[in-house]
């Protein structure tokens, strides 16, 4: 098995749940991490002194040491509810289990081809009744939103691309989005990013089923930029065939 189709590592205890990507396994004191991994992750975020990205809290930097004695570049996030929920909840859950479901959506993605970047460590903490989820994913070197990069041609037609695999898979996401797919213009990929809720179905999308992540991606760009890019109803037409 390809080291990016490989199972991550899995630590347990009752208060907390962590997940390590096999190029870092060997290369950490883990059982440590269940206890302290949210002040390892402040203290990592410090050091790298990056800030990465915005919206439901922000994403900073991390580097973490691999097995092999080197290091892996992260983007560390913590996970909070959308819509109605945020307001309310935040980043409290009841449980680990959104955190879980989205490591294993990214391992079938990744091995099936798809570019979404690898889960380098997923850690979850209970605080009382409450558990924060925490997510480090590898970094794309060099890349923006589509959103950000909605003037170019290039960057709609590898999102086209990127979407039309997803659907083939079966992959349904609810918060599918010109934010989160990653446009890296040195390579000519798109990366989707952000898999909290999504769920792989057995067979690929329907049609209306891709007309309601089609029409939804639209919407993104309409809400945040006014109007729809120029390359939008070619996307609309590759994908809706």
């Amino acid at each position: 098995m390809p080291e990016s189709a490989a199972s991550p590592q899995t630590y347990i205890d009752r208060q907390a749940w962590l997940s390590v990507a096999p190029c870092l396994a060997a290369g950490g004191d883990w059982s440590t991490w269940l206890s302290h991994g949210e002040q390892q992750l402040e203290e990592l975020a410090l050091a790298a002194d990056r800030v990465l990205g915005h919206g439901r809290g922000a994403a900073r930097a991390v580097v973490l040491t691999a097995a092999t004695g080197g290091v892996e570049h992260g983007v560390w996030r913590v996970n909070w509810h959308g819509g109605f929920l945020g307001g309310l909840q935040a980043d409290r859950y009841l449980d680990a289990s959104r955190l879980i479901e989205e490591v294993a959506v990214s391992v079938a993605l990744r091995a099936r081809g798809m570019n979404t970047p690898e889960v380098l460590l997923a850690f979850a903490k209970r605080h009382g009744a409450w558990w924060r989820q925490h997510l480090v994913t590898r970094e794309v070197v060099g890349a923006c939103t589509v959103f950000d990069a909605r003037d170019s041609a290039a960057a709609l037609e590898a999102a086209t691309h990127l979407l039309q695999q997803l659907f083939d898979v079966g992959l349904w996401a609810t918060d599918l989005h010109p934010g989160n797919l990653l446009w890296q213009a040195a390579t000519g990929k798109c990366w989707l990013i952000d898999l909290a809720g999504a769920e792989l179905r057995p067979e690929p999308l329907s049609q209306t089923e891709r007309k309601a992540r089609v029409d939804r991606f639209a919407r993104f760009f309409i809400k945040h930029g006014g109007t729809e890019p120029d390359g939008m109803q070619q996307l609309r037409s590759s994908l809706l065939r």
